[in-house]
């Protein structure tokens, strides 16, 4: 049965929990390319994405903890993210190739994001997008070596558990309507 986009939207949800089991990579090539659908300035598509399984993923983990470990500020939920991501049987790296130059280019791989994201639900998988990568932004681009913007890192798997609805505020509490 497939799943309406309103299911996707108010279903889904950021999961810190996984089970063991390994996603074919049937699964992440079709949540990756409903992220190429998003819109994008220029239609330059400034996504690019960094799949890391196993010992890839291993050692971008053991590199973020290695880091973090040396910062001499508090890093917030940065070791709760470390945990999640070395947990989580697949961890997706998101780039900005900043094609234009222009500061607006985030929005697309943002948009990009979170069709993923949407398309990572669809189809039983949990997904968390993480922030926290930035503490340690240059060690992750020297370890990639790749000539983008760092934009996040995404965990997916399969969902160890099935949290409820977090509180949501209304319309009328976020909306301004102007005649």
């Amino acid at each position: 049965m497939t799943m309406s986009i309103d299911e996707a939207i108010k279903g889904r949800r950021s999961i810190r929990d996984y089970k063991k089991d390994q996603i074919p990579e049937g699964l992440i090539r079709q949540i990756i390319e409903a992220a190429t659908f998003a819109p994008s300035a220029k239609n330059g598509q400034q996504w690019r994405f960094t799949v890391l399984t196993g010992e890839s993923k291993d050692k971008f983990t053991d590199l973020y903890r290695d880091r973090l470990g040396k910062l001499d500020f508090d890093v917030g939920s940065s070791y709760g993210s470390c945990e999640m991501m070395e947990e989580a049987p697949v961890v997706i790296i998101v780039w900005n190739t900043n094609q234009f130059g222009w500061e607006t280019e985030i929005h697309s791989v943002a948009a990009a994001i979170q069709n993923l994201l949407l398309k990572a639900h669809s189809l039983g998988l949990g997904t968390c997008w993480i922030g926290d990568v930035f503490y340690t932004y240059n060690a992750v681009m020297k370890h990639f070596k790749k000539p983008w913007k760092l934009l996040a890192a995404l965990t997916v798997g399969w969902p160890a558990v099935s949290p409820g609805q977090r509180p949501r505020l209304s319309v009328d509490e976020v909306t301004e309507f102007m005649g």
